[in-house]
């Protein structure tokens, strides 16, 4: 959908139109000029400037609301609120939004007052119900802030026509949530019966719309994250903040964005749309397996929730989680395009009837990137004979398991006459590469940020890839078995390499005799990636001591070992030093580390 939604604001009775010469209201007859119209502005956006014209009132701040108190250590997240920050940095728009908000209703006065005089004369009734909805009328005049936005640069259209498409995968999340506070589980006890998690959430559900604030009217669609007392509109120009009837901004300018994946505990219904990697049990022993002596011990899902952090100066501070790591990631991806400079417009010579030309490019590094998800490719129908070659002529079966492998290239296409947007994706065989499709408009926006970034830095990403299809008549298809955008760089491989499938987490064990390797390899707020190596080994304390185990490394240093059941369970992957995907997280409980690996079958008895 396109973000401009009308060439005309209705309020209340008024329809406003804005041009350069100003704000010009008509009621009844088109053309007739009221002199009491709502508050106005009129922003220009183009070359990177921003030309903001309004009519301007006084504020006065109130003292903040308080957070409630709670059993468990509770830090609040939110940051400072937006009184304080309207403080620090206030703007005409700002100031407008607060007079209206704070405006007082007075049309239920005037019902009151004539529903009390009506018994003294009919006479009062009669004239009191006009009135009333007069007054009503007068009241969304001055409680309405009306905005139009005139987005000359294609640039800066092209991108925010970005952020409002991205609501389309946030929109469509099962479930969202504002993370208001957390706190972090510091004691054994508190471990054991929170299902071993490392920290406790306090969480508001999230609407998710287009609509805008309650006290604003623009032309535009304004993408908005929102809970009953909190909010946040996206504006083409600014980030506008709302608490409960006080409003702040914040540039884009200033607006650091962080997405990641996270694990996370549902005690509550699953959403239909989020991915169960593991279980556990609401109260948990000191090794994570079920407490037997609690009757009642549920067993939990361990869900893949998306979550995205904004935070900006005077102390912003927002955390929102989704029930798929896919919106947040083409979320996240959107708003880095909005804090980044307009570059200058490229010329692109037009491409030959149905081929799209591609610059050469210096040769690149491949780098193998995180395969801990799963995505489609479109347009394989138009790149058949190149997924025959890169299947070897050969059908696929039905299963996954009978499904072809195959590796595929990443190559972001920023001139691509189509779509700017455009990420290919090449079959790599011995005899090269050939384009056997795209990722779709929506996930290209997200990726291809990030692999502009590799390009930038010498690299081309690769993944594991299956073919599907062939033979009796049915076309080849591929899908990429490559994670989200903000969780492809695994930080100590910067070159191809083969990796075991990522299916379930498994725990690493003794983690703790290491932390200063693992410390030297973490970075970031929640979790880095890294590519881990398994030896044989045996346990190195505790009753199964001496008995096999797997030795988990990073770069040939040990940190750590997985416990003996879970080593016998994969005995028969630790041939030739495998390497697998990792995570490493820093929690209560100092740095921890958890593999990525296959599923495997239970150890018979």
């Amino acid at each position: 959908m396109s973000f401009y939604l009308r060439t005309r604001v209705k309020v209340g009775p008024l329809r406003v139109s804005m041009s350069r010469a100003g704000l010009g209201a008509s009621v009844g007859v088109p053309g007739f000029r009221v002199g009491a119209g709502p508050r106005g502005a009129y922003v220009t956006l183009g070359g990177g400037l921003v030309s903001y014209r309004a009519t301007t009132r006084s504020t006065a701040p109130s003292a903040p609301p308080l957070l409630p108190a709670s059993d468990v250590v509770m830090a609040d997240i939110t940051g400072a609120t937006t009184l304080e920050m309207a403080a620090a940095d206030s703007s005409e728009f700002v100031s407008q939004l607060n007079d209206a908000a704070r405006s007082m209703r007075r049309w239920p006065w005037v019902l009151v007052l004539a529903l009390a005089l009506a018994g003294a004369s009919p006479w009062t009734l009669l004239a009191g119900v006009p009135l009333t909805v007069w007054v009503f009328l007068k009241d969304r005049i001055r409680r309405t802030v009306v905005v139009f936005y005139d987005v000359q640069d294609a640039g800066e259209a092209r991108r925010f026509q970005g952020l409002v498409d991205a609501f389309g995968p946030v929109r469509e999340a099962r479930r969202a949530w504002h993370v208001v506070a957390s706190g972090a589980l510091s004691t054994t006890r508190q471990h054991k019966v929170n299902a071993g998690a490392s920290a406790l959430v306090k969480r508001h559900s999230l609407d998710r719309g287009i609509g805008g604030p309650p006290h604003l009217s623009a032309n535009i669609a304004v993408p908005s994250l929102a809970t009953g007392h909190r909010a946040a509109y996206f504006l083409p120009d600014r980030v506008l903040l709302r608490e409960g009837k006080h409003y702040a901004d914040v540039r884009y300018a200033d607006l650091r964005i962080e997405a990641d994946v996270q694990r996370f505990i549902e005690s509550g219904s699953v959403p239909g749309d989020s991915r169960v990697v593991e279980h556990t049990w609401q109260y948990v022993n000191v090794k994570g397996g079920p407490d037997r002596r609690y009757k009642n011990n549920r067993r939990l899902p361990v869900l893949e929730y998306g979550s995205l952090r904004l935070s900006g100066p005077n102390g912003y501070r927002a955390t929102f989680d989704f029930s798929t790591p896919r919106a947040s990631s083409a979320l996240a991806g959107s708003l880095r395009a909005m804090t980044a400079p307009i570059a200058p417009p490229v010329a692109v010579t037009p491409p030959e009837p149905d081929r799209i030309q591609v610059a050469p490019a210096a040769p690149l590094t491949r780098r193998r990137l995180s395969a801990d998800g799963r995505i489609s490719i479109v347009g394989e129908a138009h790149y058949q004979p190149a997924l025959r070659r890169a299947a070897r002529g050969m059908p696929a079966g039905d299963r996954f398991d009978q499904h072809l492998p195959a590796v595929a290239l990443l190559v972001p296409e920023p001139r691509n006459p189509h779509d700017l947007h455009a990420v290919r994706v090449a079959a790599i065989h011995p005899a090269g590469t050939e384009t056997v499709g795209y990722l779709s408009r929506s996930d290209a926006r997200s990726y291809q940020p990030v692999l502009r970034a590799l390009g930038d830095a010498g690299y081309a990403g690769t993944c594991p890839a299956r073919i599907t299809g062939g033979g009796n008549g049915r076309r080849y298809g591929m899908y990429l078995h490559l994670a989200g955008p903000d969780a492809l760089e695994i930080a100590n491989l910067v070159t191809e390499a083969d990796l075991l499938t990522p299916e379930r987490t498994v725990t690493v064990t003794k983690e703790e005799n290491h932390q200063e390797t693992l410390r030297h390899y973490h970075s970031g707020p929640l979790r880095t990636i890294v590519a881990a190596e398994l030896a044989p080994s045996t346990v190195s304390s505790g009753k199964h001591k001496g008995s096999y185990a797997i030795e988990v490394r990073l770069d040939g240093q040990r940190v750590g070992e997985l416990t003996a059941a879970m080593s016998a369970r994969y005995r028969h992957l630790v041939t030739g030093a495998p390497r697998c995907e990792a995570f490493i997280t820093h929690g209560a409980r100092g740095f921890q580390l958890e593999l990525r690996l296959p599923k495997a079958d239970p150890v018979p008895r």
